[in-house]
This record gives structure tokens, sequence and C-alpha cells, in this order.
């Protein structure tokens, strides 16, 4: 299995919000499968008081046999099929983790 870190920016304009809540029941559920061992947003901005502001996209560690189940997953998310994230330009790597820290 390999695990592959991916980078999706949202589109310019969206508005992710309406739908996080179902975005993080998928993103729950694929934790749960052993699918995803890491996801989070990316911000644009980090203030000096440690706040983060203005949502630029996703960070996800997809553990998958192929590039393509990954493709798959991210493609399954309901920010991808509501057209929030840019599909077009998905930065997405094969990982070797050498170290990992639990939150």
């Amino acid at each position: 299995m390999v695990e592959w870190a991916v980078i999706i920016f949202d589109k310019k304009g969206s508005d992710r919000s309406q739908f996080r809540p179902e975005h993080l029941e998928g993103v729950s559920a694929n934790y749960a499968k052993g699918v995803l061992k890491c996801a989070g947003a990316i911000y644009h901005k980090a203030g000096e008081d440690g706040k983060l502001s203005e949502f630029a996209g996703s960070h996800l560690q997809i553990e998958a046999p192929t590039k393509e189940d990954a493709l798959q997953v991210i493609y399954n998310d309901p920010f991808a099929k509501k057209d929030i994230w840019d599909l077009e330009n998905i930065i997405i790597y094969p990982f070797g983790c050498a170290v990992r820290a639990a939150k």
C-alpha cells in the first residue's frame, strides 16, 4: 500500500462552509477505514496569535494502492462534487513518512 501526499486548492471565490459538515463526515469515515492517515485545511494566513484564516484548500494523506485509487477518494469527496476544489491542479505524490507525531 502506498501513502499519497495531496494538496488541493479551493477554487477562487468558492465557499466551502455550507458543504463542510458533509465533507467532515466523509473525512471521519475514511479515517476510520484507514484510508486517510491525515487530513486538514490549509490557510492563506496565520496571525501572530496563531489564529488561522482564509481557507486556501486541503491537505490529505491517503493510503491507496495506486494514484488512481487515491484520486477516487478525492473525487468522491463533497468538496470535489460541489465544485469547491480545483481538481485541475491537484498536487499528489507518493509519500514516504520518516516520523509521525500523534496530535
